[in-house]
């Protein structure tokens, strides 16, 4: 990733690199959600499972990348799967020499020992932008005194926190409670904010309007569209809709909530593959936009995410509450 965090003029980077990626693409799009692995390598991978017929194969960036062209992705971001430290650093070299691949979101567990020496290493790595977490064991958010210090530090360095919030996973008010703690730190939520079934719930959207107005620094991921519709563990495939009205409800609620410039497209390939086709997805979310305009379409499928995704540390004398 070329932009430099910490420079003055960052915001000038970043919109040189906006002018730089659309040049003559009339739809840019920045996937901010794939992940890639090697089941074919020694010792095999902890995730996926081999039970899961359609993921469980090699995933690797040649195969994105001829996806993406199809589609007017002009930039990627990779989230790390693994609850393995070490995959990391393979996923940074896997991709070092391709610059299309501009930020890495890495999968480093909040409050476990070592958490800030392997937050030193991958920040050497300028395409490393933040973190995934809460999601292997432990995954539960506590805000106790090793997590506060862990999110603190993040915090403190500019980077992002990605985060699931579906069911008993990282409920609605333990995620609220993160981002009033810390008010610094941009944390965004993947897949919808766990939107589930046909018709938004009214605790969903209750809590979905809370984050909203209570937690200014919070994202939602504009993502994975299928889940809405996900059957059984996730691993098996499962039918999902592809017509607009079957998401409409709940995209209504993230945009009347978090408005344009707080939702991030990104499309969770290949998991998304267990609910239905690329294109569709992509189909699915411009059909929802279009009326909206082409400033909401650029922000939600292009902008937002470089933005979002880079290192920008708060403004001298922002601290953090619970620091």
């Amino acid at each position: 990733m070329t932009t430099k965090p910490t420079a003055p003029d960052a915001d000038d980077d970043l919109e040189a690199l906006i002018g730089q990626l659309r040049r003559g693409v009339p739809q840019p799009i920045v996937e901010t959600h794939i992940h890639f692995y090697q089941v074919t390598r020694p010792g095999g991978v902890p995730w996926p499972p081999a039970a899961s017929t359609t993921l469980y194969r090699d995933v690797l960036p040649a195969e994105y990348q001829q996806l993406a062209r199809l589609h007017g992705i002009v930039a990627a971001g990779i989230v790390e799967a693994s609850p393995l430290a070490e995959d990391n650093a393979w996923i940074l070299d896997l991709v070092r020499r391709d610059a299309f691949f501009r930020f890495f979101v890495g999968q480093l567990e909040v409050g476990s020992p070592g958490f800030i020496a392997q937050l030193d290493r991958l920040a050497a790595d300028p395409r490393f932008v933040g973190i995934r977490s809460f999601l292997w064991g432990p995954a539960a958010i506590t805000l106790d005194a090793a997590q506060r210090r862990d999110l603190a530090e993040l915090s403190r360095r500019g980077m992002t926190l990605d985060l699931i919030s579906r069911g008993t996973t990282n409920p609605k008010p333990t995620v609220e409670a993160l981002c009033k703690a810390f008010p610094q730190l941009r944390v965004i939520v993947d897949h919808l904010g766990g939107a589930q079934g046909p018709t938004p719930t009214p605790e969903w959207e209750l809590s979905i309007r809370r984050w909203a107005e209570l937690c200014p620094q919070l994202s939602v991921k504009f993502s994975s569209f299928y889940d809405v519709y996900q059957t059984g563990d996730g691993n098996a495939p499962w039918p999902a809709p592809l017509e607009l009205a079957a998401y409409r409800p709940h995209f209504d609620v993230l945009m009347s909530a978090f408005g344009s410039d707080r939702l991030i497209w990104g499309s969770n390939w290949p998991v998304s593959s267990l609910g239905g086709g690329f294109a569709e997805q992509i189909r699915l979310a411009h059909d929802y936009l279009a009326p909206l305009g082409e400033e909401v379409r650029d922000k939600v499928m292009f902008r937002n995410a470089l933005s979002f995704y880079r290192r920008v540390p708060p403004r001298h004398g922002a601290g953090t509450r619970g620091a």
